[in-house]
């Protein structure tokens, strides 16, 4: 079993919006999706079982068990497959073979101007479609009345999920009831990211609202492993951080402290944090955005520092050689990263591991808190062209935050 990112929308993207790509193969558009957005963006997720299903005319019948999301009204649901792309690893032929009478089955639909389905049974992601409009959607009886359409088996999806129905039944279960983590591993290093307030989400090419996925979050992601400790990510757009407690690190994203010198933390957020960290929590703070008459707040600090209004840099000075956070698993050189907002006025106590070079400004730092660590940056991960030039170092700090958790054992 295995749960990742996604790295595509075909035809009609994974969430449900009609983006039509005009190539004479399959069109993919390259984005990275996680389970929790896909469950967003579904007005309906069925649970089923394969009732029916005619090779020979390529076709199969569907029949409801369970509502898991949403209303369908749905007593069956009926698949044409012989409306598919005719290739050979995604034809309709592949698809009747795949299916078989028994199987149980998930339907992710979301219901607008007609159907956009993702449909998975055991290791296979198929798209349906059903645009003849509601009126035609069910009959008296509450069946689907028309059939819906088969575009394509999606291989890529297996990056999202590929294992067993019934044990993906479950994951869905879970994460429709808001558990976090629901897949990780005693292993595993489980971090929360507070991201989507103050940054562009990915794939501007159209608006879906339940895309929350930032740049930051998604480089983020790209790092899989830490040694032989796997990672897993979880990003949420609520200040209150749901779940912290069950963390191992947090990592707050750019501007999600302060954008433009205005405080973003809700006081009791801010002592949240600080309990965490004196429990053993690691926390990274992104960046910041201060004013001249307004600088960034410490609510969720223990002790001094102050956010400062400085002009967009791209270089550094190494104050701590000895240390590993500027050479593994890459070597970041000076001129690389791009940092804005610093910060001043640190403590004595604190490990400066670079800073700005005329102002004299911490740009990467730690401080030490109860059984905890901080860990204080000024990385500008606004854009995707600032977090593609940022990503390594802040892989670098994840290693960095991981062998810090590691010590404490």
């Amino acid at each position: 079993m295995r749960l990742t990112r996604i790295l595509t929308a075909t035809i009609v993207s994974l969430l449900f919006v009609n983006i039509f790509v005009s190539t004479p193969s399959h069109g993919f558009i390259e984005r990275e999706f996680t389970i929790r957005e896909v469950l967003d963006a579904c007005t309906n997720i069925v649970f089923g079982e394969v009732q029916l299903v005619n090779t020979r005319r390529l076709q199969a019948i569907i029949t409801v068990k369970e509502d898991v999301k949403g209303k369908s009204n749905l007593k069956e649901i009926k698949f044409n497959f012989a409306t598919g792309q005719y290739k050979q690893n995604t034809s309709p032929q592949k698809m009747a073979s795949l299916i078989k009478e028994g199987m149980p089955i998930i339907v992710f639909y979301r219901e607008q101007f007609g159907i956009d389905s993702m449909c998975f049974i055991d290791n296979t992601w198929f798209q349906m479609r059903n645009y003849q409009g509601r009126r035609n959607r069910f009959d008296r009886n509450g069946g689907g009345s028309s059939w819906w359409s088969f575009t394509h088996i999606d291989p890529m999806m297996k990056r999202t999920y590929d294992g067993k129905t019934k044990d993906f039944q479950k994951v869905v279960r879970d994460m429709l009831a808001g558990k976090m983590w629901v897949t990780a591993q005693k292993n595993t290093v489980k971090i929360l990211v507070l991201t989507g307030n103050s940054t562009s989400t990915t794939w501007g090419q159209t608006y879906i609202h339940t895309n929350t996925m930032t740049y930051e979050y998604k480089a983020l992601r790209n790092v899989k492993k830490v040694g032989k400790r796997p990672m897993a990510f979880e990003s949420t757009k609520m200040r209150n951080l749901p779940n912290l407690k069950d963390a191992d690190i947090l990592w707050i994203g750019y501007e999600e402290i302060s954008s433009y010198g205005r405080h973003l933390l809700p006081t009791g957020t801010e002592k949240q944090i600080k309990d965490f960290v004196k429990n053993g929590g690691i926390v990274v703070v992104s960046g910041q955005d201060s004013t001249m008459r307004r600088p960034c707040g410490i609510g969720w600090l223990h002790g001094n520092l102050t956010g400062v209004e400085s002009p967009p840099d791209r270089h550094f000075v190494v104050a701590d050689k000895s240390a590993s956070l500027f050479s593994t698993p890459h070597k970041i050189r000076s001129g690389t990263p791009f940092i804005d907002d610093a910060w001043v006025n640190w403590e004595d106590s604190d490990e400066v591991f670079a800073t700005t070079r005329e102002r004299n400004e911490l740009v990467v730092g730690a401080r030490k808190y109860g059984k905890g660590i901080y860990i204080i940056t000024s990385l500008r991960n606004d854009t995707q062209y600032t977090v593609s030039n940022n990503k390594l170092l802040m892989e670098n700090i994840l290693h960095y935050a991981v062998n810090q958790l590691d010590q404490k054992k």
